[in-house]
């Protein structure tokens, strides 16, 4: 065990055990602050720990984000035996007939005969809940005297007859989330209707049906259990699950849905924004950037990068804007999206949409023939969308080398320019991180799975173009020192992968990204912070000559925590809900026959080739890491988050080009 705070041991990577309400929860450490330690919990939540609240330590367990759950489940499954087997009283009759306090440690080797990480923490887990049987001073324990038991015993048993009901509930969502008996249609109707009503607004839920469901799945959140149990009890609530579980709303108020129905953009002539094409999903309705070029003489190139002109539709102040600020983001779920901003702007007014006119803001570049860049500007415009593409369309283009009208000749130029770029940036020390993502769409029971690739040409072509206009804005408002919010991430050491940048209102290097100044601009349709960016940069342009910002720098601190809760929640909620249906996917298609994979963490863990998405593997040899493999799904369970595999050997060349799940 390990009570002092203020030793130098490395936690990052190492399973913890912090005080939470009185419990030990358990937690994969991330990373570490100078008080605090950043964990991540079986469900993929994140929070801050203080440090001297972190009671356990096992360094015997490592974990990374994608294997936290089973290594998390393991660790349970061993605490659960160990506190079955515990009986404080019997303790307590050794205990107090040796006159003197024990460590937490000291009491789980007295009663379990042997001493180890797990059993000290089921031992001070029961310690910090016992009213009876020890007295805690500081983290040594005292037995209390005979007469203080045989009091506080029946003054427990007093308060135990008053919460049979309590416990009666509880044991009854453990058994619908485990599978057991069922409870009689009565009672069923009872939970359903107190479940029902926990779930519908998310800021008035119980405290103690928190603590019951918490109780009955430790490892799941409250709120996703009580749906869980809403669904096996057929009484399944009639929306989409990751959006009634975080309480998002999918309407809009009639204030909002006024204002956008009635926005109208300022007057801006159209202007030349050269041959201006999209490239998105083919399923994207909220269209943000648009891209345009040009050759030349000198080797050159000219690139336009123009970003919808949100500002434009969306008044500081106003309905709009207020919802758009609770918000904070769109989040995308595999059954629905939820829009930070209403339709008609998101999707029709504001949206890029290809034969139409569109305000937008552009970033006007000038590129050597090495790809340096050696000029830039900023400036409203209106300009013509002219065509719309997706990235499958550029990447046969690109892999065509044909260039047969102007669209295959705008992307081939700006795919030779995105290539000197990210070469450029690679130079300077940025970490390319591009794995392979799900996909996943869902409808009724329906789920669609597919493996996005993040380094294919077009996705390459439209990323770097996004970041060199992020650039581009931020190296304008550092040097004319307009207040914004900066994405920083100073090289510390170590491995820059792990260190996650932070937003902060003083530019400094982005190591991530290998750019001295870097904020994000580019999807003001979807973040509200870059809606807020567009406004700031825009107001300094229209009035260069006056000092006073749109924002202030305090109106900015309260965007920045706005913005960094509503991206880490919003990330975790979209992980979370794709990972859910991907197991469900498996759970009911993919258990009869081995499966494609590739190797991660050297054979500890596996990632499915079909549905990027990654599991513990059991009885591997050590292997390289991306080596093809066939395995069969072990176990899963989509609630829990767990997925694990069984070796089942290497893969040749025929079984990668034509294993499948079904």
């Amino acid at each position: 065990m390990n009570f002092d705070v203020s030793s130098p041991i490395k936690y990052a990577g190492t399973i913890v055990e912090y005080l939470d309400q009185g419990r030990l929860r358990a937690a994969l450490v991330t990373r570490e602050q100078e008080r605090h330690l950043a964990v991540i919990d079986s469900a993929g939540h994140e929070r801050l720990v203080p440090r001297d609240l972190v009671l356990m330590r096992h360094p015997d367990r490592r974990a990374d984000r994608e294997d936290v759950a089973e290594v998390l489940a393991d660790l349970e499954r061993e605490r659960a035996e160990l506190a079955g087997e515990l009986d404080l009283q019997l303790l307590w009759e050794v205990a107090q007939e040796q006159g003197r306090s024990f460590s937490a440690a000291e009491l789980a080797e007295l009663f379990f005969g042997r001493r180890s990480n797990a059993a000290a923490s089921v031992m001070l887990e029961a310690l910090l809940g016992d009213r009876i049987y020890f007295v805690r001073r500081h983290m040594d324990f005292v037995p209390r005297t005979p007469d203080q038991v045989e009091r506080l015993r029946m003054q427990n048993d007093r308060i135990r007859a008053r919460s049979d009901d309590y416990r009666k509930i509880q044991k009854q969502l453990r058994d619908v989330l485990n599978g057991a008996e069922m409870p009689p249609a009565a009672e069923a109707a009872a939970i359903i209707e107190e479940l029902s009503r926990y779930l519908k607004n998310p800021f008035t839920r119980s405290r103690d049906m928190t603590q019951m469901l918490a109780q009955a799945a430790p490892e799941v959140d409250p709120a996703e259990a009580a749906f869980e149990i809403l669904e096996r009890l057929g009484a399944r609530p009639r929306v989409p699950r990751f959006a009634f579980i975080a309480g998002l709303k999918d309407e809009f108020s009639d204030a909002v849905m006024k204002e956008a129905a009635e926005a109208v953009p300022g007057p801006r002539a159209i202007s030349d924004g050269g041959y201006a094409v999209t490239v998105d999903d083919d399923d994207t309705v909220e269209v943000d950037d648009a891209l345009s070029c040009e050759a030349l003489a000198d080797g050159g190139m000219r690139v336009r990068v123009h970003i919808s002109l949100v500002a434009d539709f969306v008044i500081k102040g106003g309905a709009m804007d207020q919802e758009a600020a609770a918000r904070a983001t769109t989040v995308y779920l595999p059954e629905t999206t939820i829009r930070m901003l209403p339709d008609p702007i998101s999707c029709r007014a504001a949206s890029l949409i290809a034969g139409e006119d569109r305000p937008v803001l552009t970033t006007d570049v000038r590129l050597s023939a090495d790809g340096a860049l050696v000029e830039s500007s900023i400036y409203p415009a209106r300009i013509p969308i002219m065509r719309r593409l997706d990235y499958d369309q550029v990447d046969r283009i690109l892999e065509s080398g044909a260039c047969a009208d102007d669209a295959a000749a705008t992307v081939s130029r700006l795919h030779g320019a995105a290539i000197g770029l990210r070469q450029r940036r690679r130079t300077a020390g940025a970490v390319l991180v591009q794995r392979r993502e799900a996909k996943v769409r869902v409808h009724g029971d329906d789920v669609e799975i597919s493996v996005v690739d993040n380094a294919s040409p077009g996705r390459t072509l439209v990323a770097e173009f996004m970041v060199l206009s992020n650039f581009v804005a931020a190296r304008y408002a550092a040097e004319n020192r307009i207040p914004i919010i900066y994405r920083v991430q100073p090289h510390l050491g170590g491995d820059l992968a792990s260190q996650r940048p932070r937003l902060s209102l003083h530019p400094e290097y982005h190591a991530g990204i290998g750019l001295d100044f870097y904020a994000q601009l580019s999807s003001p349709i979807r973040r509200y912070a870059d809606l807020v960016m567009q406004r700031q940069l825009l107001g300094a342009l229209k009035n260069r000559d006056n000092q006073t910002p749109i924002y202030t720098v305090d109106e900015l601190l309260t965007v920045l925590a706005g913005a960094e809760n509503a991206e880490a929640s919003g990330r975790e909620l979209e992980r979370r809900a794709k990972r859910y249906w991907i197991l469900r996917y498996l759970e009911r298609h993919a258990l009869d026959g081995p499966i494609l994979a590739y190797v991660a963490r050297e054979g500890q863990s596996a990632e499915l080739a079909d549905f990027a998405v990654r599991g513990t593997l059991h009885g591997a040899p050590s292997l390289p890491n991306q080596m093809p493999i066939m395995v069969q799904v072990s176990r899963v369970d989509p609630l829990r988050g767990w997925l694990a595999f069984d070796f089942v050997g290497p893969a040749d060349e025929a079984s990668t080009g034509a294993i499948r799940a079904v």
